[in-house]
């Protein structure tokens, strides 16, 4: 019997195989559902014979990208996506990690250049004017296999990799499909502006494939706002899925922008204002905007706000942050006090907790953070967000910041310990406390404090520009005499916000 993955996921997909529609646009190139078919047939015959089920995916802006990934997923596979702008250090620490023989590219020039690993050029394998054989049998795997790995920043200093399971993507798509208003076809045209180590990539690719749509990437090296400006000039794009600071770095440019096509905004990864919405509504206020969250952890969205005409002038917010509004029909949640005592009144802060089937299996080979981070509530698995919420009126989720010092960079999510750690590493011990701060495009960018004399600190930045990914990368050095403790020896954030003016 098959799957609900199969059925909800990869059937609507390659039931399209002879459908003439326009699937994807990448680089101002159209490709139909008929090519999307063929393309997936040629990589499936590579990839169903290979012996393991997590395959690591060098996600480059191509057409083989997204075949491979439904060619993985029709014979039982998983993929664990590589960005291409991080270092060939961590895709060796995320290869490793998976015990990973192979890497499937679209990209012929890439190899990683490790003993034991080898290179699947999908170049070597799609072909022009392939003649299709219909040899795509899908294979009937458990829906609590995996879909995917994506592997975020770990406090540690290492990776750690967020199983989601192809039971987790059906519901979640399950649960988009029930979000009020929201309504795809087959004639909408879709952004998909996230590279694919982002989680919100899933959704911006996999939703629309599933109602015969058609979706318009970005390419690596583009700039996001000013491509996507292109695209609604020259496309006339229906449905935009971005992280607020993509709309912050447009709004400039409003007068230029053509969003009268626009039907549906999904805004997510970042803390939405008021402030930068009523402004992009002034565009098209016919277009109905959603305000989503969600963890990597519970598979991309768990709670939306829905935000029209109707209360565009006077959203639900708080400090001008509006709200998240309540959780999707495949989620559950509910927010813990300091005793982890469950919280039901309105305006108490507490820990934000989920449950229900889009939560993850849990993390990859990682016992330690598998038992900090999930929890039973009444026989119920719960996961620990570190999100502070209260409740506010009608029960909306009212989100107040981080319980830990993880912070969001253009929708990526970091942990400051893992850049602190790689720092002290690099220079011999020194001490460093790496903090957000909003620069004057309201964006949030890193600072790295240095304990101690300055220094000329050029290698030091050049090593951590090899280790880490582009947005984890302090954009300022400071030095202070001594870092700041408050009364129980705990470095103080405050202190150091204030001394430095951050």
């Amino acid at each position: 019997m098959l799957n609900n993955f199969v059925e909800e996921i990869i059937k609507p997909v390659l039931s399209q195989k002879d459908s003439t529609a326009v699937a994807f646009c990448i680089g101002d190139r159209m490709y139909t559902y008929k090519q999307f078919y063929d393309i997936i047939e040629q990589i499936y015959s590579v990839v169903v014979d290979l012996p393991e089920g997590n395959i690591a995916l060098y996600t480059v802006d191509d057409i083989r990208t997204y075949a491979s990934i439904y060619a993985l997923w029709a014979c039982g596979k998983s993929y664990v996506p590589l960005n291409p702008k991080q270092p060939r250090e961590r895709h060796i620490e995320v290869v490793t990690s998976i015990g990973s023989h192979y890497i499937l590219s679209a990209d012929k020039k890439y190899d990683i250049s490790l003993d034991g690993v080898n290179m699947l050029s999908t170049k070597d394998v799609v072909v022009d004017g392939y003649v299709r054989k219909d040899t795509i049998s899908i294979k009937d795997v458990d829906d609590s296999a995996l879909a995917y790995i994506i592997f975020t920043s770990g406090s540690t200093g290492k990776p750690k990799g967020v199983q989601l399971s192809r039971g987790n993507v059906a519901a979640f798509i399950d649960s988009m499909n029930h979000v009020e208003n929201l309504t795809i076809t087959a004639e909408d045209k879709c952004l998909q502006p996230f590279d694919f180590t982002f989680d919100m990539s899933v959704c911006s690719y996999v939703l629309p494939l599933t109602k015969g749509a058609s979706v318009y990437t970005i390419p690596h090296k583009a700039i996001k706002f000013s491509y996507i400006a292109g695209l609604l000039e020259d496309y006339h794009l229906t449905v935009l899925q971005m992280v607020p600071s993509m709309i912050r770095n447009m709004l400039p440019y409003m007068a230029e922008l053509h969003l009268a096509s626009v039907r549906y905004n999904i805004l997510a990864g970042e803390a939405l204002t008021g402030k930068v919405l009523k402004a992009w509504h002034e565009g098209n206020q016919n277009m109905i905007s959603y305000n989503m969250y969600g963890p990597t952890e519970d598979t991309v969205y768990c709670t939306y706000y829905k935000i029209d005409k109707s209360n565009i002038a006077n959203p639900l917010s708080s400090n001008d942050i509006i709200n998240i509004g309540k959780t999707f029909v495949n989620s559950g949640l509910l927010l813990l006090d300091d005793n982890d005592q469950i919280i039901k009144d309105k305006d108490i802060e507490g820990e934000l907790c989920l449950c229900g089937s889009q939560l993850t299996p849990g993390y990859w080979m990682n016992e330690k953070e598998n038992k900090a981070k999930f929890l039973d509530i009444n026989g119920e698995r719960y996961y620990r967000t570190g999100d502070l919420c209260y409740y506010g009126d009608d029960q909306n989720l009212m989100y107040v910041g981080r319980k830990d010092f993880q912070v969001k960079i253009n929708g990526f999510r970091v942990e400051l310990g893992e850049i602190e750690n790689r720092y002290s590493e690099i220079s011999g011990g020194r001490f460093a406390v790496v903090m957000p701060f909003v620069n004057e495009q309201d964006n949030t960018e890193l600072a790295i404090i240095i304990e101690g004399k300055e220094y000329d600190f050029k290698d030091h930045k050049a090593q951590l520009a090899n280790e880490l990914p582009p947005y984890e990368l302090p954009a300022k050095w400071l030095f202070i005499k001594s870092i700041p403790l408050n009364a129980n020896g705990k470095v103080d954030r405050k202190a150091i916000k204030k001394h430095f003016e951050l």
